[in-house]
C-alpha cells in the first residue's frame, strides 16, 4: 500500500510573487477579463505605486484597466523594469499575500509554476 502526500504553497491571489513585470502584464494581457478583474487592482496599484515612488499618489490611476495601461507605460519608457519580479518591488509582496483573488482564473498558457513549489512523496508499508 502507498500513501502519497503532496505539499505545494496555497497563494490566494492568481499572480505569483517570482513573476517579473512582463510576466504580469503578459498574463493580464492574454484575457480580456483580467484586465478588468478587480481582485487585481491592490497588486497593479502597489506595484505602480513601488516603481513610480515620485508620482503623487493622487495621480495613481485606480481602475485596473488604467493602471495596467500606466504600468505598460513606465515598462515602454524604462525597459528594464521587465526583468524586475515582482517581489523585488516595495509593497507588492503585502498585496499579493493580501488577495483574495478567485482561484479560477487560471495561469494562462507558457505560465510556469516558480521553482519553490515543492511536493514530497513518501512511501509507507
Amino acid at each position: 500500500m502507498f500513501r502519497r502526500a503532496a505539499t505545494v504553497p496555497v497563494f490566494s491571489s492568481p499572480v505569483w510573487p517570482d513573476w517579473t513585470i512582463h510576466d504580469l502584464l503578459a498574463w493580464t494581457g492574454a484575457d480580456d477579463a483580467r484586465v478588468h478583474d478587480e481582485s487585481l487592482r491592490p497588486i497593479l496599484s502597489a506595484l505602480a505605486t513601488g516603481l513610480d515612488a515620485d508620482a503623487d499618489p493622487g495621480l495613481i490611476p485606480q481602475s485596473p484597466i488604467a493602471l495596467v495601461r500606466a504600468l505598460g507605460v513606465l515598462v515602454r519608457t524604462d525597459p528594464g523594469l521587465r526583468d524586475r519580479t515582482l517581489v523585488s518591488v516595495a509593497g507588492v509582496a503585502a498585496a499579493i499575500q493580501a488577495s483574495d483573488g478567485p482561484r479560477s482564473i487560471s495561469r494562462g498558457a507558457g505560465a510556469e509554476p516558480p521553482a519553490s513549489v515543492t511536493a514530497s512523496v513518501s512511501r509507507v508499508g
